[in-house]
Order: C-alpha cells, then sequence, then structure tokens
C-alpha cells in the first residue's frame, strides 16, 4: 500500500488512474456547481427583470452622451498618462545608454529593463486606444443624426490620430536606442515586416525568451478564452447581450490554436 508521502510517477498507470480520478470529481463539481448556478440564476434574473430591464433602457439612452462628452477626454488621457510614463522610462534609458562602457552588462540591462517598459506601455496605448475608439463610435451613425455636438465626434476622432502617434514615436525612439548598444539587432517599426527582422536579428538566448513567452502567452490565453467563453455562455442565458460576444471569442480562440498548431507543424518538419 502506498504511503501519502509516496510520490506518483508520470505515465505511470497510478498517475493515469489518480487523474481520471481527480478529473472525474471536478467534473462532478462542475456540473452541480453549474446545475444550482442555472436555477438560482432563472430565479434571480425573474426577480430583478425589471431593474436590468430599467439598466439597459438607461444604458441605450446615455451612451450617445458618454460616447460623444466623456469617451473623447478618456482616450486622450490615456494617451497623455501613458506618454509621460514612456518618457520617464525612455529619459532613464538613455542615461544608462549614455554611460555605459561597453562591457558592464548589468549596467546595460537596466536600460534594456527600462526600454522594455517602453515598450509594453507603447503596446497597452495601442490595444487600449483602439478598444476606447471602439466603444466611442459604436453605432456611430446614429449618434451623428441624434446628437447636437458633431464637433465633438470629430474631435474623438483627432485624439485617436494623436494617440497613435504618440503610440508610434514611443516604439520609434525604444528600437532606435536599442540599436545604440545592440547594432546588430535589424529592422524598422515602419517596415510590416518589423518583428521578423528584428526576430531574425536576435541571437540564440533571445529567440529561446521569445519562444518560451510565446508559449506562455497560448497557454494563458486558452483559460482566458475558455473562462470568457464560459462567463459570456452564462450571461447570455439570463441577460440579452447577443451573440457576438460569443461568436467573436470562439472565432479568435479557433483562430490563435490552429495558427499555434499549424506553425508547430511546420517548424517540426524543418520549414520557417
Amino acid at each position: 500500500r502506498m504511503s501519502k508521502n509516496t510520490k506518483v510517477k508520470v505515465d505511470s498507470p497510478e498517475y493515469n488512474k489518480k487523474m481520471k480520478s481527480k478529473f472525474i470529481i471536478i467534473m462532478i463539481i462542475c456540473f452541480a456547481v453549474g446545475g444550482l448556478g442555472g436555477f438560482f440564476g432563472s430565479i434571480t434574473t425573474n426577480f430583478f427583470q425589471g431593474d436590468l430591464a430599467d439598466i439597459e433602457k438607461w444604458f441605450r439612452e446615455n451612451l450617445p452622451y458618454f460616447q460623444t462628452n466623456v469617451f473623447p477626454w478618456i482616450l486622450l488621457s490615456f494617451a497623455i498618462i501613458c506618454w509621460i510614463i514612456g518618457e520617464v522610462w525612455l529619459k532613464k534609458a538613455k542615461q544608462q545608454i549614455a554611460t555605459w562602457d561597453g562591457e558592464d552588462d548589468e549596467h546595460i540591462g537596466v536600460a534594456d529593463l527600462y526600454l522594455s517598459n517602453v515598450l509594453t506601455v507603447s503596446n497597452v496605448l495601442m490595444i487600449s486606444i483602439q478598444f476606447i475608439f471602439g466603444i466611442a463610435t459604436y453605432q456611430l451613425m446614429p449618434v451623428i443624426q441624434t446628437t447636437k455636438n458633431i464637433g465633438m465626434v470629430l474631435l474623438n476622432v483627432v485624439f485617436y490620430f494623436v494617440s497613435l502617434f504618440i503610440t508610434i514615436s514611443l516604439q520609434s525612439r525604444a528600437v532606435k536606442a536599442i540599436k545604440e548598444y545592440a547594432p546588430e539587432k535589424k529592422g524598422s517599426i515602419y517596415d510590416s515586416k518589423f518583428q521578423k527582422l528584428w526576430y531574425q536579428s536576435c541571437d540564440e538566448a533571445e529567440r529561446k525568451l521569445v519562444g518560451e513567452a510565446s508559449y506562455r502567452t497560448v497557454q494563458t490565453m486558452n483559460s482566458v478564452f475558455s473562462g470568457f467563453m464560459t462567463v459570456t455562455t452564462i450571461i447570455a442565458m439570463f441577460i440579452p447581450i447577443g451573440f457576438l460576444c460569443t461568436f467573436f471569442i470562439g472565432v479568435l480562440w479557433l483562430i490563435m490554436s490552429c495558427i499555434y498548431c499549424s506553425v508547430c507543424k511546420e517548424l517540426e518538419h524543418g520549414k520557417k
């Protein structure tokens, strides 16, 4: 008889039996929780049906106001905040590069960390402005027909391009700074093949890091897509949010999985 402290060897019969039992228990718990959640959810939905209808009506009536008077300023404010943060990191990186003796790896490593932060901020800004701009322009034509403040609609477009310019500026100067201490790096962010050229100029250790980061990202996003798919499916059972949320999550999840499997297959057979 095995003691509790005995480690089970992976892929042994004991391991497979243990994992199968654990899986079955988890599935039973999930079915039980899902069933109870659905039962109490239907009761709650019926109880708050009037309140949900009022919230939906308020949202529908007030969304145009927020789109024309609030979201443009949110877009600009977020861009300015990211720009300030990026400039601070960029300045610190340039100071590190200027005082580098050409040999101290730890010293230039600090600069590399600062520039990584700049690129992270610029990527967050890039995605966020797309997200905010998408909300601000939701059902844009009806909004234009009903609003009395057309100028704010146009200003929202201007703020979007200003934010886009800030993003590109931060990325361009960060890449330029990296090339000062790593001249072997190739590519321009204005080139559509920048990421491919940059990756090709990386050494073996850097490529290994990119591969590990990509693998972890795919694994994380599998969990994220699965979680959001579950949440949107459950919400849609009680609130008419439409099917597009679940549809696009599924499409994106499918595209990511297919591309990952396809690339792995190509790499396995020696294709690039």
